[in-house]
């Protein structure tokens, strides 16, 4: 049964694991313990630890296994280097009850200019309450950052055509082709979510693609998605959109 309010990610994240085709898009997330951070570290070297009810990338800390020792940066942060496991796990847990607290593996982002990107996909209803693509776009993270919110780590929105070209090296057609891949996975996260009993009109989904191409699903907004980034761009053509999009969905409400 679906959690009142706001799902956490970890609930998300359990969610999608069932769909045979979406959890082959899931970055391996437990709830934060002992053993799962020192699991996780040692198969993955690279691990985020987040909030499971945080969004906007609050709190966001990157662990790395050194060769002699941790390091982990929060946020865009001081990078902090610790000698022993204990003292690593202490920091990051900062007296949160465990059970608020995911570890996921991180994964090597596609990049420009050694600035990793993640990609905002917006599905809403129309007045119709019919699902409608409304818009993506890229999200770079800032210099030193190592999440990709703009507003808290001092990044900068992009066209995915843009990012892709630019990280990937890739031509008109492939990027058509990972955009329509996007939507698509967008689309069956929305059907999953509703077929199981969660409610969402509006969904912001974070999605991103690694070095060698390949898409990932970060996090799952199905409650009150921000998308004033799309005012950003310079072709407010999904920023009109997506308010069109909205304006005739509370028009249908509360008609």
């Amino acid at each position: 049964m679906p959690s009142n309010g706001d799902p956490s990610k970890l609930e998300l994240h359990r969610l999608y694991s069932k769909h045979p085709h979406l959890s082959k898009h899931l970055p391996p997330t437990s709830s934060l313990s002992s053993s799962s951070l020192k699991q996780y570290l040692d198969d993955y070297r690279a691990v985020y630890i987040k909030g499971s009810n945080q969004h906007t990338g609050a709190g966001i800390i990157k662990a790395v296994k050194m060769k002699h020792g941790y390091r982990f940066v929060k946020v865009r942060g001081k990078a902090v280097d610790v000698q022993s496991f204990k003292d690593l796990y202490d920091k990051i847990k900062d007296g949160r009850p465990r059970r608020s607290i995911v570890v996921q593996k991180a994964i090597d982002l596609a990049s420009i200019n050694g600035r990793p990107f993640s990609i905002r996909l917006m599905l809403m209803k129309d007045g119709k309450e019919k699902w409608q693509y409304a818009g993506m776009l890229a999200k770079v993270a800032g210099k030193g950052s190592v999440i990709t919110n703009v507003r808290r780590g001092g990044g900068y929105a992009a066209t995915v055509d843009d990012a892709l070209a630019q990280s990937l090296g890739y031509g008109r057609k492939r990027i058509e082709k990972v955009k329509r891949k996007l939507i698509s996975i967008g689309f069956e996260i929305v059907r999953h979510a509703t077929k199981n009993g969660y409610r969402t009109h509006e969904s912001g989904i974070d999605l991103c693609v690694d070095k060698k191409g390949y898409i990932w699903i970060i996090e799952v907004n199905l409650l009150y998605p921000s998308y004033g980034l799309f005012n950003r761009l310079q072709d407010k053509t999904f920023y009109r959109r997506i308010k069109s999009l909205a304006a005739a969905y509370r028009k249908h409400s509360n008609s």
